[in-house]
């Protein structure tokens, strides 16, 4: 199995980077060896140009020379995705967005398949508890999983009252959820979508649905434009 570790909080002893080094403890307590990590504070990934000149190259490409064109073959060998991100003014923080937008360039070539069947795993951690926030992260990449026809676990962590640390319970969630996930390979793509134009394969009927219930517009797609 292969994991790749997104890592998007500018503090490397943040909370959220804390707990995906958690994870990776319970991976490798497992037995699994071949996990990448990727710090973005530190990488070279500019802003997406929405000039879709990625839909010309025929695979997972861009045509910013950067460093997201390593991250590509990256992705694609990935068994196991995980991206840890802590909220700032009720989203994602502006390392994980450019990173996620900078995927579009990912779909070239085969659309969600470049996505579908790998297992993404969520980690949030935030201040702030409402109706939004975090919530709304959540309910994002939700959609973006469901489209792309991944399996999502989510691990989030309130840090009002103190750093992940101090919160054993926490950490072993995580860890365990590492534990659980290693072993993890992509299986066979076999259940097609049947919208025209569309080449999506999936693994389950009960992911097609998903795909389906969430993808819409004129060209299947999530997301904006």
């Amino acid at each position: 199995m292969k994991t790749l570790v997104v890592e998007a909080s500018p503090r490397r002893d943040g909370n959220s980077i804390t707990l995906a080094r958690s994870l990776i403890r319970g991976l490798r307590d497992a037995g699994e060896t071949e996990i990448r990590e990727l710090f973005l504070n530190e990488m070279d990934i500019r802003h997406c140009n929405g000039c879709w000149s990625c839909l010309k190259l025929g695979e997972p490409g861009c045509v910013i020379d950067d460093d997201m064109i390593s991250v590509y073959p990256l992705l694609m060998e990935a068994d196991l995705l995980v991206f840890a991100t802590p909220i700032y003014w009720w989203t994602i923080c502006g390392q994980m967005k450019t990173f996620m937008d900078r995927l579009e360039g990912f779909l070239d070539g085969n659309g969600p398949n470049n996505f579908s069947g790998k297992t993404l795993v969520l980690i949030v951690t935030y201040v702030a508890e409402d109706p939004d926030g975090v919530a709304l992260a959540i309910r994002m990449y939700r959609s973006i999983a469901a489209w792309a026809g991944m399996s999502l676990h989510v691990v989030k962590y309130n840090s009002i009252s103190n750093h992940v640390n101090e919160s054993p319970g926490k950490l072993e969630e995580a860890h365990r959820l590492g534990k659980s996930l290693a072993g993890y390979e992509v299986p066979e793509l076999t259940v097609p979508c049947p919208i025209q134009g569309c080449k999506g394969r999936f693994v389950s009927t009960e992911a097609l649905a998903r795909h389906l219930a969430s993808g819409a517009g004129p060209t299947h797609r999530s997301g904006g434009g």
